[in-house]
């Protein structure tokens, strides 16, 4: 870091350090803080037990009835036999049930695999499989996914809220009977220490079946009182999260710091951008939690007179887009953003505790050497090392991968993947110095002079097109401004005989059927230089997304541009003629036989 980069960091670190010290000391004074799920929840229950904890949909759910569920939910696994760093697996619909059975598991000292519910096939029986567990509780809607599966999982004793559970042929155990008749009396407590595995969060999967990644029970609740005074939650707050609790921003982000603080959080089965503002007013929220695509699906949907018409005071999540940070921010009213980074299973945390448009956010103060940013070639597929054989350090302004140090003294530690073999692919030794070791995140970040980070793009997403390193997410956020075009996904799409992988664009219009393809032509060639600009667009009404609203490019990438796999309206940019052209067939016969100019 230069001298002028040493002297912002100065400046910023002692606006920032007073209000982080404060953290630091009051958990360090409260012994109460740093108590397990389990024993919290049973405080709250004598403490404050009319005080709302849930609030789902249109249902209210009181501490004390909360504690009651979590009880409920202990005395049916234990009754079937489940103990201390027994794994159940927990496959549900955002509800009052899923934070109630992964309280149980809290209590109990068992270890909750949270399994993603839009999963299917084998990808589905999979994740159940390899959690280890030998019972799993189900909502109605999950066990529709998991009878096809009756043969896979028969190690597995399914208790699911099922109409057919309680038919002699079903292998599926009724829960809902099995709930109302068990106790909602307190079970005895495991004894744990907070080093002890609390939950299973999988990874998404973008190459082969998705990965169980640790989570203690001192990251779930040091993590929940460290957010709840970053954000300055009491117990009048609400704070609402519309995402999957099997994703860690809804249950770390937006749950463990409301449950922690004794304030109320609330959710939906599904996000609705329809139902959002109704939600706000109806559950008084005053935090959002958010990830970033949901804050362009808001902006999609028709502009009100009450956009405004609402109490939140902060809104806080991670990958809010520049290119429409400050028109959501405007256009609703919230006087806070607080965007972030981080990864279930790494050692990182960022926060951008200021607000600063594009900012994934800072390192805390005095944490600096904690993350590096090493240079990069895209077309290698590799880092860069000196001639020293060590890892070449990026210039301020330059991508590069975010490296994060794991050693005794790191910030964070390191609990990765359940499976410690999963781990050897994260981590990279011998990077700045002999013998040290660090955390590959697998993401292209750059820094400013302030150290403030901004995301650039992931590592599997960037191609190479023309001899130049292609970006796909700065890329996007140029081409999401072109007129009538509502949202983008960039990717690289292979064409035979070509060297790296050609740009594509699947455009999401702001009305259907309104696309211009000269008019976003005309965009590109205005915002970006020639090898950055799409050569094939596909128009498509709505983005393809997971359960965690990440774009399903993989998929876009297996199909290319090739219009007998795609039903979508397709066209190719013929710089011959200045103008994007539909791309039918024949056209594409002719770019596969090379005789068309790339």
């Amino acid at each position: 870091m230069d001298r002028l980069s040493r002297f912002f960091t100065w400046l910023e670190d002692r606006a920032e350090a007073p209000r982080l010290l404060a953290i630091r000391k009051a958990l360090a004074s409260d012994p109460s803080a740093l108590r397990s799920m389990g024993f919290v929840c049973r405080e709250h229950a004598e403490r404050i037990p009319d005080r709302p904890a849930l609030r789902f949909e249109s249902e209210e759910v009181s501490f004390s009835a909360y504690n009651e569920g979590v009880n409920r939910y202990a005395h049916l696994l234990r009754g079937r036999g489940v103990q201390k760093g027994d794994v159940v697996n927990l496959m549900m619909e955002n509800s009052p049930d899923f934070l109630m059975a992964q309280g149980a598991c809290a209590k109990l000292g068992a270890v909750g695999a949270l399994i993603n519910h839009h999963l299917e096939g084998e990808a589905l029986a999979h994740v159940h499989r390899e959690s280890g567990a030998g019972i799993a509780l189900v909502d109605r809607a999950s066990a529709q996914a998991l009878a096809p599966l009756s043969r896979e999982l028969e190690g597995i004793e399914i208790h699911a809220e099922d109409p057919d559970a309680s038919d002699e042929r079903s292998h599926l155990r009724p829960l809902r009977d099995e709930l109302e008749e068990a106790s909602p009396a307190e079970p005895e407590i495991a004894d744990l220490s907070l080093g002890d595995v609390f939950l299973f969060v999988y990874t998404s999967g973008t190459t082969g079946f998705p990965k169980p990644a640790v989570v203690r029970h001192l990251r779930f609740t040091a993590g929940g009182r460290s957010l709840a005074m970053l954000y300055e939650e009491s117990p009048d707050d609400c704070a609402y999260a519309p995402i999957p609790l099997y994703h860690g921003w809804a249950n770390f982000v937006g749950f463990a710091p409301a449950f922690h603080t004794g304030a109320c959080f609330a959710s939906r089965r599904k996000f609705s951008a329809s139902a959002f503002l109704d939600d706000l007013r109806r559950h008084e929220a005053t935090i959002f939690a958010f990830v970033g695509e949901l804050c362009r699906y808001l902006m999609r949907s028709p502009p009100t007179d009450r956009d405004r018409d609402h109490g939140l005071r902060l809104a806080t999540g991670a990958g809010l887009r520049p290119d429409i940070w400050v028109a959501f921010q405007e256009r609703f009213g919230i006087p806070r953003i607080m965007d972030a980074y981080g990864q279930t299973e790494g050692n990182v945390s960022l926060q951008n505790r200021r607000g600063r448009v594009g900012s994934v956010g800072r390192s805390a103060p005095g944490a600096h050497d904690q993350l590096r940013l090493a240079r990069y070639d895209g077309a290698a597929g590799e880092l860069v090392r000196g001639r020293d054989g060590m890892l070449v350090e990026c210039r301020v302004g330059e991508p590069g991968e975010l490296l994060s140090r794991v050693s005794e003294s790191s910030a964070m530690p390191f609990d990765g993947y359940a499976n410690p073999a999963d781990n050897e692919e994260k981590l990279i030794r011998d990077c700045f110095e002999e013998g040290d070791l660090y955390l590959r995140t697998g993401d292209l970040l750059r820094r400013d002079r302030a150290s403030y980070y901004y995301f650039v793009d992931r590592i599997g997403d960037t191609f190479r097109w023309k001899g130049e390193n292609v970006a796909t997410m700065e890329l996007e956020h140029l081409l999401n401004s072109a007129p009538g075009v509502h949202e983008t996904a960039v990717y690289g799409v292979r064409v035979p005989g070509a060297e790296g992988r050609a740009g594509m664009a699947l455009v999401v219009p702001e009305e259907a059927g309104s696309f211009d393809p000269q008019v976003f032509l005309a965009h590109a060639t205005k915002s970006l230089p020639g090898y950055a600009r799409p050569l094939f667009v596909r128009v498509a009404d709505s983005m393809d997304v997971t359960g965690n609203f990440k774009n399903r490019k993989m998929r876009l990438q297996d199909e290319g541009f090739d219009p007998a796999r795609i039903g979508d309206p397709l066209f190719f940019r013929d710089d011959d003629a200045g103008r994007f052209i539909p791309l039918d067939r024949d056209l594409h016969s002719e770019i596969l036989a090379g005789s068309r100019r790339l």
